[in-house]
């Protein structure tokens, strides 16, 4: 009993264990797969937002302004140097920006104007100062990341037709640029240059520092992940889920222009949290039912073995006959002879149809005694055959003798009522045998049919039968008193002796 709990129990667990296994493959490698596909995506996003910045900023629509142009035109005059731009040229720009921009600028060989958001608008000699000046004196304007006065923009430029000018419009890289890819792309977005996050969507502190380092040497991901369980808090941290890497966060690197780079991050806890709860769980359960089955096969009462011992061989000295098939009841037959069973009749009557003259049942005549009367009605019997010679009279009982009931003549053959032997010479050969040791064989009941009845019991067998009446009683003991036998109730003639 104590082997079977155990063996259940462990069985029970080592299939939940590969239960477990199982399906902590499956959900590991479908997370993997999420956040792989989603940091893909997240990326070819990215790029696309940086498109769409690029178009938002508009350069050659303010270009273009007629008053812009005329302002920056070169003087009729030979000879004459143009003017440098002044905060005309700005407001005659401003009106095809809107929204206004963080940065936007005119430049001309002779210095540049350039005018920030919350900022007044500021004038320079030096050109050179400002990304993308080169687009005044006919350079291909390139969108791109550069550095004005210790922050970094996102600049794009165009050259004003006719003159030797250029709008210059930035959008300032900060944490609320990066704020916005995020909810673009839905990704955290960090922008890195020269190893330095320059705007991110992650909060500053730990966050921004693992990725910083991570961006240093990059791999699949960084960071370990937590996993808090009720009592042992993070204690399982970094060793859970199992068949998962444990990376915290999941991410991606992305080069862009500019010396610019791009991390793409993801959590991964949503994702392979849960598993690992789910997993310190099941292992915990798991425990507690080995602990269980232990102690149940310990406690448990030995089961009581009740062996049941069954004879199967005979007891020495007697051997039992073989088996035979059931014979029919031997009830109300002679013990002492065997009698066969009776051909099968069709009918109640011994012949077959057509003896008689025309196919009919002949009909036997009787004397007065056969008549019919109210008590015994008159009944058809077949035709008797001829009669057998007389036997020799017998004598008539005497005194006490003829008032005994005994039995009708014809009733009993001498055979069936002398008293039988009970089979004294079968019964004794099987039981020596028996006693001997040696195999008794099956009774044959199979017995030669017994000798036919004399012609006389046919003939008395074929008298009207009656009914009993205590009348032909009465009419016999009259008859007697009187010295002889007349007809009783059942039609026969009969003569006794009177007792004194």
């Amino acid at each position: 009993m104590r082997a079977r709990l155990w063996i259940f129990t462990v069985l029970v667990a080592l299939a939940l264990a590969l239960n477990l296994a199982r399906l902590s493959l499956s959900v590991a490698q479908t997370g993997e797969d999420t956040m792989r596909a989603r940091i893909a995506a997240a990326s070819n996003a990215l790029r696309g937002q940086f498109d769409l910045l690029d178009a938002r900023l508009a350069p050659r629509a303010v270009a273009e302004m007629p008053d812009l142009v005329e302002l920056v035109r070169a003087p009729a005059e030979a000879g004459q140097a143009p003017a440098k731009p002044d905060e005309r040229a700005l407001r005659a720009a401003g009106g095809a920006l809107a929204p206004e921009p963080d940065l936007f600028a005119v430049v001309t060989p002779q210095g540049a104007i350039v005018s920030r958001r919350s900022r007044p608008a500021q004038v320079f000699d030096d050109v050179s100062q400002l990304p993308l000046s080169q687009t005044a004196s006919g350079g291909i304007p390139v969108p791109t990341f550069a550095t004005f006065d210790g922050a970094v923009y996102r600049f794009e430029a165009a050259r004003v037709p006719g003159a030797q000018a250029a709008a210059v419009v930035g959008t300032l890289v900060d944490d609320r640029l990066a704020a916005q890819l995020k909810s673009q792309v839905d990704a955290d977005v960090t922008l890195l240059q020269g190893g330095k996050i320059i705007a991110s969507s992650l909060p500053p502190g730990e966050e921004r520092s693992r990725l910083a380092r991570w961006a240093a040497a990059p791999a699949p991901g960084y960071g370990v992940l937590q996993i808090r369980l009720p009592l042992a808090g993070t204690a399982l941290s970094g060793r859970l889920p199992r068949g998962a890497t444990r990376y915290a966060v999941r991410g991606a690197l992305l080069q862009l222009d500019g010396g610019v780079h791009a991390a793409i991050t993801l959590p991964a806890s949503p994702y392979l949290a849960w598993l690992g709860r789910y997993q310190a769980f099941y292992i915990a359960g798991l425990v507690l039912l080995l602990l269980f089955g232990f102690l149940w096969g310990i406690l448990a009462k030995p089961e009581e073995v009740v062996q049941r011992v069954e004879l199967t061989e005979a007891p020495d000295g007697v051997v039992s006959p073989p088996r035979r098939q059931p014979r029919p009841s031997l009830t109300a037959t002679d013990v002492g002879e065997a009698r066969p069973e009776p051909p099968p009749r069709s009918r109640d009557v011994p012949w077959s149809p057509g003896e008689g003259p025309s196919g009919e049942l002949p009909l036997v005549e009787r004397g007065p005694s056969a008549a019919p009367t109210p008590e015994a009605p008159m009944e058809l019997h077949p035709a008797a055959p001829p009669p057998a010679p007389e036997a020799p009279a017998k004598a008539e009982p005497t005194g006490e003798q003829a008032w005994s009931f005994a039995p009708t003549a014809g009733q009993f053959t001498k055979d069936e009522t002398a008293e039988p032997a009970l089979g004294k010479q079968e019964t004794a050969e099987p039981l020596a045998a028996a006693a001997e040791g040696a195999p008794t064989a099956a009774p044959d009941w199979d017995m030669p049919p017994p000798p036919p009845p004399p012609p006389e019991e046919l003939a008395q067998s074929a008298s009207p039968k009656t009914d009993f009446s205590f009348a032909g009683l009465l009419d016999d003991g009259a008859a007697s008193r009187d010295g002889t036998r007349g007809p009783g109730a059942n039609g026969t003639s009969a003569t006794a002796t009177a007792v004194p």
